[in-house]
């Protein structure tokens, strides 16, 4: 049934749309030739097979104008940093000799890379870029270790995070080996979640270890299992005693990571988990103000939120790590 009466104007839409931007799509899988492969294997593949190949080759066309996009994108914001430095809203880049060493050593074990899907392998190498910016630029540092960096994430890091080889390696070291053949058994102590124990300080003669791993909460119990599987230590994060959010607390590594050199900066635990965990968690009762969970337990690195990376200057990142930035969904 008609509502509206003879003569009335029709409502304006509220849809955005832009009549005079042509609309551009890319090639379909049905009329795509690969250079990979012949067209004969290439039929053979399944539907989404056949977008991956696809999107593949689309990006190795289109890689180098995107990364000059990426280049001038990095080149506007370490310009735009440099102003802010200038107006004092953020602190200027401290030099090598400028840091103090702090004595505390953390260990991000990348013994995980079978249980990651490729997008999550891209996101865990990221936030190991993110963790590398946050020891290189704090007034203190701790003694930073990724071991057991292999198989993809290493591929990784090779062609994408190229010049990490280059980063100093006071500030970040690479091992291929497990933790075990860096440190004694009875030196670390395994950063979990499921652990009954609770940490309240940091000792310089223990070495801390935090799981690398992107897992959307597929594996239970998995980086206790390896502690008590080691014979090594293994505690939680005090989260529930200083920080209540109102809702389940979901950290990434590099957060995690940021979290323990805040503390060993200002020695509080509430002030580190406060000024890293983004403000959001703590708005999300009804009402709009916190809401207080009892009994919250901390979470570890094996619970991912894939956008709760808002603390990280891109700025600061970008200056070391030139080539950190997904290709995925930009052709």
């Amino acid at each position: 049934m008609d509502v509206t009466n003879p003569g009335d104007e029709p409502a304006p839409s509220t849809k955005r749309h832009r009549p005079n931007t042509p609309i551009t799509k890319g090639p379909s899988v049905d009329d795509f030739t690969p250079t990979t492969m012949t067209l004969d294997a290439f039929n053979q593949l399944s539907r989404n097979q056949k977008k991956k190949i696809l999107r593949q080759e689309l990006w190795d066309q289109r890689s180098g104008e995107f990364r000059e996009k990426q280049r001038a994108k990095r080149s506007v914001l370490r310009k735009r940093h440099k102003q802010r430095v200038r107006l004092g809203e953020v602190p200027a880049k401290r030099k090598l000799d400028e840091q103090e060493r702090s004595g505390h050593k953390i260990i991000i074990d990348m013994d995980f890379d079978d249980k990651m899907h490729d997008t999550e392998i891209k996101s865990i190498c990221s936030q190991l870029v993110r963790c590398y910016s946050t020891n290189r630029h704090g007034p203190l540092f701790v003694d930073l270790h990724i071991t057991k960096l292999h198989e993809r994430c290493r591929a990784r890091f090779d062609k994408a995070i190229a010049d990490h080889t280059e980063w100093p390696e006071s500030r970040i070291k690479f091992h291929d080996t497990e933790l075990l053949d860096v440190f004694g058994t009875d030196k670390l102590v395994y950063l979990t979640a499921d652990s009954p124990n609770e940490i309240t300080e940091l000792d310089t003669q223990k070495v801390y270890v935090v799981g690398g791993l992107v897992d959307k909460n597929r594996y239970k119990r998995l980086t206790l299992d390896k502690a008590e599987q080691m014979g090594v230590a293994h505690a939680r994060l005090p989260i529930g005693q200083y920080v209540q959010m109102a809702s389940r607390k979901v950290i990434t590594v590099n957060q995690i990571f940021e979290i323990l050199v805040k503390f060993v900066e200002a020695g509080d635990w509430k002030q580190a988990f406060l000024e890293v965990i983004p403000q959001r968690k703590f708005n999300e009762g009804k009402g709009g103000g916190a809401k207080v969970v009892k009994g919250a337990v901390a979470e570890d690195a094996e619970d991912v939120d894939e956008d709760a990376d808002e603390n990280t200057d891109e700025a600061e990142v970008s200056d070391d790590a030139e080539d950190v930035s997904d290709h995925e969904g930009s052709v």
